[in-house]
């Protein structure tokens, strides 16, 4: 009896592993298709000579739209079940970038990415659904570990996309993508089991048009959403910009710049673990004041890149390295953590959805305003706008944030 209980107990383990490892590949492998863009840039810049403008209001595009399917998808998530969304998503999304590699009309380079926006929404509340209702306790680790895979992904994208550009040209960074998707479809039906329970409608009771109610009226959902966006703010310049920035700044070939925008992903997922074990150990403290000092050394990191425009190459990455680390644990217990936690009352994929939504409308706003502020004023004008923004999410969470 007890070699049998054993076994099953290990059996359940397992489960939860591979469902695990399924959903952190499925969402790194997503952004093939998402950050695709970012590395082509300078190649629109130059080919078609888009101004970083208007670059940046393609980049709003898929924003605006990636908010309101995470919104959308959330709400669906909860009613469908995760694996009939993340699906769609998936065949969506890879036919979009299959179309944007053969287009070259501002307009349709616009549409077709607010589409593949919308499409790339399925993945973030399909995954956290996934991963929540394996796991009942240490939300901590398991979401700051389960936090890092879009910092993996973008670790793997940005390189690989880099090489693809460089030897067959831009629209097969797009054309690839779509493949890899596909694949990702695959495994997602093959391996990912509905739970059986038919309608997810209802979470605590309510109907999902009241629950999506009940998440503006929540005071402590709401406060961490608007944090999230002014990290989001900030985000936008270390996302979409990286490259371009080492690009223009460094006089690096794309290939090299987007291989060396990876130290901000790789201190970010250094970032995201640790602060879900930093959560796990402090949690008698509170999160109002471990949310606090996680944000506050993003602040000084931001400084510190202000000043290393001046500093030598290394110096330069170095910095980069750190503003990953320190943007990116925030982030993560903000974006993953929080929602595993309300899983139960809320639900997870609602909760993601909407925290995730509204970082997205931020984003919407930060793409092309931080395209303006480069336009116009230079790179250190982003930086304090950054500063402004990490020191804002501070004053926000310390006095509004209720603990229970």
């Amino acid at each position: 009896m007890y070699r049998h209980n054993s076994l099953r107990m290990y059996d359940v383990c397992l489960s939860e592993r591979f469902i695990f490892l399924v959903a952190y590949v499925t969402y790194a492998l997503l952004y093939l298709a998402r950050l695709n863009f970012s590395v082509v840039l300078p190649i629109f810049n130059e080919e078609f000579g888009f101004s970083k403008f208007s670059l940046g209001l393609i980049g709003g595009a898929y924003s605006i739209s990636y908010a309101i399917g995470q919104f959308v998808h959330g709400q669906l998530v909860e009613k469908y079940g995760p694996k009939r969304i993340i699906l769609i998503g998936l065949l969506l999304s890879s036919l979009m970038n299959l179309l944007f590699g053969y287009v070259d009309v501002l307009v349709l380079f616009a549409i077709v990415w607010a589409i593949n926006g919308f499409a790339q929404a399925a993945g973030w509340p399909s995954v956290i659904k996934i991963v929540s209702r394996s796991f009942s306790s240490g939300f901590g680790k398991v979401g700051g570990f389960f936090g890092s895979c879009f910092l993996v992904g973008n670790v793997v994208a940005w390189p690989i996309i880099g090489y693809v550009v460089l030897c067959f040209g831009w629209r097969m960074a797009f054309v690839m993508p779509s493949i890899v998707l596909l694949i990702l479809a695959l495994l997602i039906c093959l391996t990912v089991k509905d739970d059986g329970r038919g309608g997810l409608v209802k979470v605590g009771g309510f109907g999902w048009f009241e629950n999506f109610r009940r998440l503006f009226s929540s005071r402590n959902i709401l406060i961490i959403a608007l944090a999230f966006v002014l990290l989001q703010f900030i985000r936008s310049v270390f996302t979409l910009w990286a490259p371009t920035y080492l690009f223009e700044r460094y006089g690096l070939s794309l290939e090299f710049a987007s291989y060396y925008a990876i130290a901000i992903p790789f201190g970010g997922i250094l970032g995201s673990i640790f602060s879900g074990w930093f959560l796990d150990r402090t949690s008698k403290f509170g999160k109002r004041l471990v949310l606090c000092i996680l944000v506050l050394p993003l602040s000084f990191t931001i400084l510190l890149l202000y000043y290393a425009l001046s500093f030598s190459f290394a110096g330069g990455i170095f910095s980069l390295f750190l503003v990953g680390f320190t943007l990116y644990g925030p982030h993560v217990v903000m974006s993953t953590v929080i929602p595993m936690e309300f899983n139960e009352k809320y639900g997870g994929a609602s909760v993601a959805g909407f925290i995730d939504g509204l970082g997205y409308l931020g984003l919407m706003f930060a793409d092309s305003f931080n395209g303006w502020l480069v336009d116009v004023y230079g790179w250190n004008s982003v930086m304090v706008f950054c500063f402004a923004s990490s020191i804002s999410a501070i004053f926000l969470i310390a006095p509004f944030y209720k603990e229970k």
